[in-house]
């Protein structure tokens, strides 16, 4: 009789703490992409990146890094590398003030090291169950050691972002963002990034990710073309 009444205790403990255990703080998203390019290369390859947040009462840091290779007929057609960090703290509700690095190396555009330095201020624009909007403003510095004409370049820049979430239903949703990076040195060497993406879940940890990125560059190396485009479908793991 004891044990029974032990046994009907703990099962209905069971519930009880799994309500009260605190929120994870911690996500992890890996991501592999095959992956079909435009520009200065043309290749199939596949990619892989990964994507770690931890959040604390009001501050949240950021870790990426990806990689991506190809080669054709035993050449490397296409290599990439990018890593970065970013650190946000929130000053209120809605707005937050951030500092960030990042590293990238893509030598099939003339860069050999890029390295982007900066801080800024953001807001949420937008935060409801449907619709999310965020925007930033900051300043910075960036270095890039190229593979053609000038071995180095580098110049303070100013950085507008903004990115929009719409959730379609809840196993789906489309993401729009874009990234303008301005060359205070030089106006016409600014930089352009957005990506178009579509996302749809297979269960709670997989999910398929369609995504059209499009890059430019106001003034690239001696050789290289201002765009650059990358389709890609990848397979999203969540944590």
């Amino acid at each position: 009789m004891r044990l029974a009444l032990l046994l009907c205790l703990a099962l209905r403990c069971v519930p009880a703490a799994a309500q009260d255990a605190p929120p994870k703080k911690w996500r992890d998203t890996a991501e592999l992409s095959i992956v079909s390019t435009n520009g200065n290369s043309r290749t199939t390859t596949t990619s892989a990146k990964d994507l770690f947040t931890y959040d604390w009462a009001s501050t949240k840091l950021e870790l990426e890094g990806g990689g991506l290779g190809a080669k054709s007929k035993g050449q490397v057609t296409d290599e990439r590398y990018n890593a970065s960090e970013k650190v946000s703290q929130k000053v209120s509700e809605f707005n937050y003030v951030f500092e960030r690095f990042g590293w990238d190396k893509n030598r099939f555009i003339g860069v050999a090291n890029r390295y982007d330095t900066g801080l800024g201020v953001g807001r949420e624009v937008i935060v409801s169950p449907r619709h999310d909007l965020r925007a930033e403003l900051g300043g910075g510095y960036i270095n890039e050691e190229r593979t053609r004409g000038a071995k180095r370049v580098s110049f303070g820049s100013g950085r507008a972002y903004s990115k929009y979430e719409f959730t379609i239903s809840p196993t789906a949703k489309a993401s729009q963002d874009g990234e303008y990076l301005h060359n205070f040195a030089f106006a016409d060497d600014y930089r352009i990034r957005t990506e178009t993406a579509l996302q749809a879940s297979i269960n709670a940890y997989f999910s398929i990710k369609v995504s059209y990125l499009w890059t430019r560059v106001g003034k690239p190396p001696p050789g290289f073309i201002r765009d650059d485009t990358t389709t890609a479908v990848a397979l999203i793991a969540s944590f």
